[in-house]
């Protein structure tokens, strides 16, 4: 009761940083190798936050929440899930041998709202382990904790989402330079609306963007590229006329190796273009609240005038 304690006294500002602390000390103090949170959406489980006990990242598709009893924990809410060692579990609804699944104990805990479940909290190991009555407890007191601050959480970000929906409304109604006249592509003012959406949930999910800029002059060929550029672009990509014959492409979701592929597309249509690379990386303190992406422009910017298409400081 006393680390739980210190977990809820302190106020935290930024929901994540409960979320974390949460999870850290399920870790720690019920010495399991994972603690995850995992939301449901219109498209399946997703898997938002996790801590392990040595620090390091998890391989979210060994760890898939449908194979590993996320599905069971909803379907037979608002029950508790214990699982000491999956190979003494002679009637475990899994899809493959509990022999070569990487999860062999497990709690997991439905996170609501209201009456509907929203999630499921986990505490998962990798060696059989027998999980005393406080062990649950404390789980489900955490979950408790944890479900309503997401409860929170999903108001604020239907609340963002449909203010930002109403802006870029009315954006179209009041504006009608979100296109950009030479080239009918989205302008800098639809940049502007689209990073507003955008960032706020990247910056949730720790999500880098890669930014590529070049410039070329405008003709009838140069047109036809660029709008190829656009099609064969990601349905989350976008290209932005920028003014000046200089064009913008944001690439969510996207590492440096990855841009360095489609620096090679947009070359193979336009030529040898002064070109420039960077990144707008949410997990830096210097750009988690540059909601305007102004020093990963600059980069890109100072990369193009340099004629490069590699990544500038």
């Amino acid at each position: 009761m006393d680390v739980l304690r210190d977990l809820v006294e302190p106020g935290f500002p930024d929901p994540t940083e409960l979320f974390e602390k949460g999870l850290k000390l399920l870790v720690n103090q019920l010495l399991v190798d994972r603690a995850l949170i995992v939301r449901i959406t219109d498209l399946g489980f997703e898997t938002l936050w996790w801590a392990t006990h040595d620090g390091s990242d998890i391989d979210l598709a060994a760890f898939d929440p449908t194979r590993h009893f996320c599905p069971q924990v909803v379907e037979h809410a608002p029950r508790t899930l214990v699982i000491s060692d999956t190979l003494r579990e002679t009637d475990l609804p899994v899809t493959e041998s509990p022999s070569t699944m990487p999860v062999r104990s497990y709690i997991g805990v439905p996170l609501r709202r209201g009456s509907k479940v929203i999630g499921v909290l986990s505490v998962q190991g990798s060696n059989p382990m027998h999980f005393s009555r406080s062990d649950v407890i404390l789980v489900s007191m955490v979950a408790n904790l944890l479900g309503s601050a997401m409860e929170i959480e999903l108001l604020k970000q239907e609340l963002h989402m449909t203010r930002e929906a109403l802006d870029l409304t009315m954006s179209v109604v009041e504006d009608s330079a979100l296109e950009a006249q030479n080239t009918r592509l989205p302008s800098r003012r639809y940049l502007d609306v689209w990073l507003k959406a955008y960032l706020f949930m990247a910056r949730r999910r720790s999500e880098p963007m890669a930014l590529i800029m070049w410039r070329t002059p405008l003709n009838r060929d140069t047109r036809k590229a660029l709008h190829e550029i656009s099609d064969q672009a990601r349905g989350e990509d976008l290209l932005v006329d920028m003014g000046k014959e200089t064009f913008l492409l944001l690439l969510p979701r996207t590492t440096i190796e990855g841009a360095d592929i489609v620096v090679n597309r947009v070359r193979a249509k336009l030529g040898a273009v002064p070109l420039g690379v960077s990144m707008w990386d949410p997990s830096d303190p210097a750009e988690r609240d540059d909601f305007t992406i102004r020093e990963a422009l600059r980069r890109a910017q100072a990369g193009m005038i340099a004629g490069k298409g590699t990544l500038s400081a």
